[in-house]
């Protein structure tokens, strides 16, 4: 199978970016998210969670179980017993002892499978060397100098030149969902209506997979490890000022030899998946939410216009407000004693962030949203060592996406002649809409 043409123009990327697109709304359309099947979507489930918390730290059950919404078919692989860690402190646990709470329960995923080895689904030492190797990649000082300049700023100012002029808008699909997307896919390399195609493809190959014919699905797994192996290929011979050559650069320590080697293939493959599926999923959602925050709270808006240092901390009280992915997965390695309840050996564990960001004696009134909160450590990104590696390039997008906005729309508030928009889905949340009269 031919793979798609790689090419290196600023312009077509751009041009591609604000065309319309049909792939647009099979990708970014909140319903249609495979995360959310049999998920109430007239639903938000934060006041259930909460619930949930309050009347015991640990609950014996899956998330879902517990609040009667029906399992994925093969979301997590076998049948296991399952817990869920709701308080602050159980779950805090959770991500700190990642070698008893494993996140090698990932690997009981099929669509997390399909995309290799990554770091996701590794603990110890491992873990440590693999994710080390790409770290320097994706932190706060290359973010800045690197991220920003190359891909994050231009994005943003093609997708608001391209709403300037308007009125109105729903920037769900005109700014939240095509900026993640376009900054992570284009620092791997590809440019164009490639920008859109891979992403589509990848998500084809992995977690839509389910509900597509398994020869459909091999096909768009062929075509993404096609590309990838060309771009990978290309970039060999021809360094370029781009993320897959700076992990051919990157060197890990072998464990068996002690001695520097290269990223293989597969971790380089892994690492690409993996940054396009949290990078272009999860700060589409956050990114959205934050807005829908700001709107909901325009002092807060208006005292960011003003001072855009603010920013920092309206993005960390989003995060922490409502986070887009409530629950991550873990598997209990042995027996152990969590806020008083026994989680046995080989038991599945449900680690509730979402209920553990508003726990009350962690945060105080944590059903508000208060950019001038003190500063606590809310779980948006995760815990302890598996803590989001792209979390400062996700901050950085939503930082520069609403500092953007402030500058050409500070009068931007919630559309008075449409519903407003509201909040919704369970393990993938994140808003119907964000309509907005911008001026």
């Amino acid at each position: 199978m031919a793979s798609c043409p790689v090419s290196h123009g600023k312009s077509n990327a751009l041009a591609s970016l604000v065309s319309d697109n049909p792939r647009y709304d099979e990708l970014f359309n909140m319903k249609k998210q495979s995360a959310n099947t049999g998920v109430d979507m007239s639903k938000d489930y934060t006041d259930d969670m909460n619930a949930l918390r309050d009347s015991a730290a640990v609950h014996k059950g899956s998330l879902r179980e517990l609040l009667g919404v029906p399992e994925m078919p093969g979301m997590h692989g076998p049948e296991r017993e399952s817990y869920t860690f709701l308080s602050y402190r159980a779950c805090e646990v959770g991500f700190r002892e990642n070698l008893v709470f494993s996140s090698e329960g990932y690997n009981e995923s099929a669509g997390v499978r399909t995309i290799g080895k990554t770091i996701l689904s590794m603990v110890g030492k491992p873990h440590k060397r693999l994710r080390s190797a790409a770290q320097p990649l994706f932190k706060r000082p290359k973010v800045l100098d690197w991220w920003n300049k190359r891909w994050i700023q231009e994005t943003v100012d093609a997708l608001l030149d391209r709403i300037q002029d308007q009125d109105a808008v729903d920037l769900n699909s005109e700014l939240c969902a095509l900026l993640p997307m376009a900054t992570v896919t284009r620092a791997i390399g590809l440019e164009g209506a490639n920008v859109i195609e891979f992403r589509y493809q990848l998500d084809r190959a992995t977690f839509g997979a389910r509900s597509l014919p398994p020869e459909e699905a091999a096909a768009s797994r062929a075509w993404i490890d096609t590309t990838l192996r060309d771009l990978i290929a290309e970039n060999t011979r021809q360094p370029g000022d781009n993320l897959i050559s700076g992990l051919i650069d990157a060197e890990i320590l072998d464990e068996d030899t002690g001695d520097k080697r290269p990223l293989t293939e597969d971790e380089i493959f892994g690492y690409c998946k993996l940054a396009i599926f949290a990078g272009g999923g999860t700060t589409w959602r956050q990114l959205g939410i934050t807005i829908d925050a700001l709107m909901n709270h325009t002092h807060f808006w208006d005292a960011a216009v003003k001072e855009r240092g603010l920013l920092d901390q309206a993005v960390e009280e989003g995060l922490r407000w409502r986070a887009t992915d409530p629950v991550f997965p873990r598997l209990c390695m042995e027996d152990t004693e969590v806020e008083g309840v026994l989680v046995p050996a080989g038991a599945r564990v449900h680690m509730c962030l979402g209920a553990a960001n508003h726990d009350p004696a962690i945060f105080k009134n944590p059903e508000s949203y208060d950019i001038f909160r003190d500063k606590s450590h809310q779980m948006g990104f995760g815990f302890g060592p598996h803590r989001c590696l792209g979390m400062d390039v996700a901050r950085q997008e939503m930082i520069v996406a609403i500092s953007g906005l402030m500058d050409r729309f500070p009068n931007m508030r919630f559309d008075p002649d449409l519903p407003k928009p509201v909040y919704r889905g369970l393990d993938h949340r994140g808003m119907s809409a964000v309509t907005v009269k911008l001026k």
